[in-house]
């Protein structure tokens, strides 16, 4: 899989407003064959957070919902953690096809690495999402598991916000990654980097040594070369399990 420097596609104008022919010109540099460095990816992703947005495209985005939803749920992630980890000239690519991986990474002379990003208490986080839409309070941790009845969040939902036990939200989130760690532990993803969003930031005097005690011997069992977790909103370090 060759990379070579492909031409950029999206405007560089500050005082544009980024819209949704803004993110379709995203996507279409991102999955350039040759892809893009992570430079180039950074500052695609600060186009996004700092030019005007319509409300409808933001409330979107939280939701996850299409065609936002790549952006979030595996753009976003991916630059988090490449920026803490890679010089500024790596390359890489996203296929946006729906199969696995997500990205590729292209480090040097390197055979390209692939990553896959999963999310841990996705459906809890979409669901905070759509309670910014109403303007009131606002659940900072839904403490349910993706599984969860309908009637549950919608439970959850009607409660708006309430005090967590930083025990009960630890426990929470560890049982989510560990359950997206089950459901990856797959021979195809053999040698790939496994990055798993989870709302960590929902216990911000956790030390990561103590999350990878909870979870680093489920993940030495998977295929992966390398496992993070890493919380998007907290732009905090990844942490490695693996």
């Amino acid at each position: 899989m060759a990379f070579r420097e492909a031409e950029p596609m999206m405007h560089d104008d500050d005082t544009l407003p980024f819209t949704e022919e803004t993110l379709d010109q995203l996507y279409a540099e991102v999955s350039d064959p040759e892809g893009i460095t992570l430079a180039r990816l950074e500052a695609l992703i600060d186009a996004f957070g700092t030019r005007d947005r319509a409300p409808m495209d933001t409330q979107s985005y939280r939701e996850g919902r299409k065609p936002w939803k790549k952006l979030r749920d595996e753009i976003v992630p991916v630059q988090h953690f490449l920026a803490s980890t890679y010089p500024a000239d790596v390359r890489v690519r996203f296929p946006l096809d729906d199969q696995p991986p997500d990205a590729w990474l292209k480090v040097g002379d390197a055979p390209p690495v692939g990553i896959e990003v999963t999310g841990a208490l996705a459906r809890a986080s979409i669901e905070v999402g759509r309670s910014l839409a109403g303007g009131g309070a606002v659940p900072g941790f839904i403490g349910l598991q993706d599984d969860a009845s309908s009637a549950a969040f919608a439970q959850a939902r009607a409660r708006q916000r309430v005090t967590n036990s930083r025990k009960n939200v630890e426990r929470t989130i560890d049982t989510a990654i560990g359950s997206r760690l089950v459901a990856k532990d797959h021979e195809k993803y053999t040698g790939h980097i496994l990055l798993v969003t989870a709302p960590t930031g929902s216990s911000p005097y956790r030390k990561p040594e103590a999350i990878k005690q909870a979870l680093g011997e489920k993940a030495k069992q998977l295929p992966f070369a390398e496992i993070y977790v890493l919380d998007t909103s907290r732009r905090k370090p990844p942490i490695r399990l693996k």
